[in-house]
């Protein structure tokens, strides 16, 4: 519809032998903002490339800066795309922030991979920190921050969040206060979990799943879209089935939006 803005944001695992599938899969969703995390240089250019095609033309990645790290992120949208500067993140591939030129003004979009603790130290920290500090102010602008944010554990129905930060009890406070600041301290700067304002606490949707040879091991919603409202939320969901049919290890997530016109700051 023209007057809705969709956007999807899928974690594809570097994966190269079944980039064809995902392509087919993502251009079948129609979405106007595709935030892809974990791409590789082998496949960032056939991505951009076939994004371009059904109508994407715009794309920028964050290859430039990973320094070496072989997984960054790209984003492509239906209209001119600018990078901003980088957020201070310690691994600044992992976030990619753009402004789009939509029909419905300017986007600014914050596509992120916030690392896993497991050998990256307090990168996770960091960057969960240098993202709250870059969002956490009022903004005219349309805004979103979506991606695999590697948080929370799990939350409860009656909205409760907990962290991973007992994993690290030699610091638990200051992780669980960097994990929360993005899912709860977001939410005081007109950055909401579109998920769960479309969806409510019922749902016990997981975007991640381990398995081991005999059962699942661990499962989490660790891929999330925080959009500013007045963006005009009208749904919000997961593809699991990609997941599930071994594209990626992590669902991707869409959300639709019906973008109320930018207001100026009072």
């Amino acid at each position: 519809m023209a007057n809705r803005l969709k956007l999807l944001s899928w974690n594809v695992a570097g994966r190269t032998r079944l980039l064809p599938d995902q392509v087919a899969a993502v251009l079948r969703r129609e979405a106007d903002i595709v935030a892809l995390q974990e791409v590789r240089a082998s496949t960032a250019g056939r991505w951009a490339a076939a994004l371009a095609g059904a109508g994407l033309g715009f794309a920028l990645d964050s290859a430039a800066v990973a320094a070496g790290r072989r997984l960054f992120n790209l984003t492509a949208s239906r209209w001119p795309l600018d990078e901003l500067p980088p957020i201070g993140a310690p691994q600044p591939e992992r976030v990619l922030s753009v402004l789009t030129e939509s029909p419905f003004g300017v986007v600014e979009v914050h596509n992120a991979h916030i690392p896993p603790a497991q050998s990256n130290g307090i990168a996770k920290v960091e960057t969960c920190e240098a993202l709250f500090f870059a969002l956490a102010r009022h903004s005219a602008r349309h805004r979103i921050l979506c991606g695999d944010l590697n948080t929370p554990r799990l939350e409860t129905e009656d909205g409760a969040v907990e962290t991973f930060a007992s994993n690290h009890p030699d610091a638990e406070e200051r992780w669980d206060a960097a994990e929360r600041s993005l899912l709860v301290g977001l939410a005081g700067w007109d950055l909401a979990d579109a998920f769960r304002a479309a969806n409510g606490y019922d749902r016990r949707d997981v975007s991640w799943v381990m398995h081991t040879r005999a059962r699942r091991k661990a499962a989490h919603r660790l891929d999330h879209v925080l959009a500013s409202g007045g963006l005009g939320l009208v749904a919000c969901d997961y593809v699991h089935e990609w997941r599930q049919a071994g594209l990626s290890d992590h669902s991707a997530i869409e959300a639709w939006f019906e973008p109320a016109p930018p207001q100026p700051l009072q």
